[in-house]
């Protein structure tokens, strides 16, 4: 049986969905996050370093409660079959820049008629073949279920946007301004954010969910902007929660007459 993917169902019903962003050896902490209730975990193969065993261990944690997990690699056929069949729900593909790469990503996450995705069911990803009725029906739940997204970072993906939203496979945009300014030379940040608003419009209008960083103040901004798929980052978390404690630390020491730096 086809697991249930509660973020695409979300986004689908016109609501929107709430992930984590982590590394691929942070099992406990989607373990967590799913119990907490949120939605989704884009687990970042891009830039971490990982193992594809670590990965589908991150993965078992996302399944645990029900989340949706989405890997985030580059556009490596290979890799990003391997993430699929080890259970992930959705692939979120670095520097997609032209129609061919949108393709390309749609190819590898969708068998046919939408892409060109091998079958294999004796990994995770297909259950361990133990409940497979039809093999095409398999296949067709699969690709109702399976996520893909793009990630917009150079301004030649921006230059070709329109083809690359044409692409029916593809469900979701993430954006990267901070690559896009340096794209272009560290332009002005006007211009980014005029390029950045651009890209958020005509991917709301296409029908794609867009990717945002968010957090408890922004929320109603965001919604009211477009994005649809609203993230937070445990390190981040970490980083603000530790520096506000040190902060207090050392004021408490100050406030008692002890050494503090």
């Amino acid at each position: 049986m086809v697991r249930h993917n509660r973020t695409k169902a979300k986004l689908k019903a016109g609501g929107a969905a709430f992930g984590i962003t982590v590394g691929p050896n942070d099992a406990d902490l989607v373990e967590m996050a799913g119990l907490l209730g949120f939605d989704f975990a884009i687990i970042d193969c891009e830039h971490d370093l990982f193992d594809e065993s670590a990965l589908t261990q991150t993965i078992r944690a996302a399944d645990l409660h029900g989340m949706t997990a989405i890997a985030r690699m580059q556009n490596n056929p290979e890799l990003l079959l391997h993430a699929l069949d080890g259970g992930a729900q959705g692939v979120l593909v670095a520097r997609v820049n032209t129609e061919a790469d949108a393709r390309s990503v749609v190819d590898v996450a969708k068998f046919h008629p939408e892409g060109k995705r091998t079958i294999f069911f004796r990994s995770r990803g297909g259950g361990y073949a133990l409940d497979i009725g039809s093999p095409e029906q398999w296949t067709l739940d699969t690709n109702a279920e399976t996520m893909a997204g793009c990630i917009i970072e150079e301004i030649t993906a921006v230059n070709n946007l329109s083809e690359i939203l044409a692409q029916p496979g593809i469900d979701f945009i993430d954006l990267g301004p901070l690559d896009l300014s340096h794209s272009m030379g560290w332009v002005e940040q006007s211009e980014v954010s005029r390029l950045v608003d651009k890209v958020i419009a005509d991917s709301v209008k296409a029908g794609k969910a867009v990717v945002s960083p968010a957090n408890s103040e922004n929320i109603p901004a965001l919604l009211d902007k477009g994005f649809r798929m609203l993230t937070v980052s445990p390190r981040e978390f970490f980083q603000t929660g530790a520096t506000q404690f040190l902060n207090k630390g050392q004021d408490a020491l100050s406030s008692k007459g002890l050494p503090h730096s």
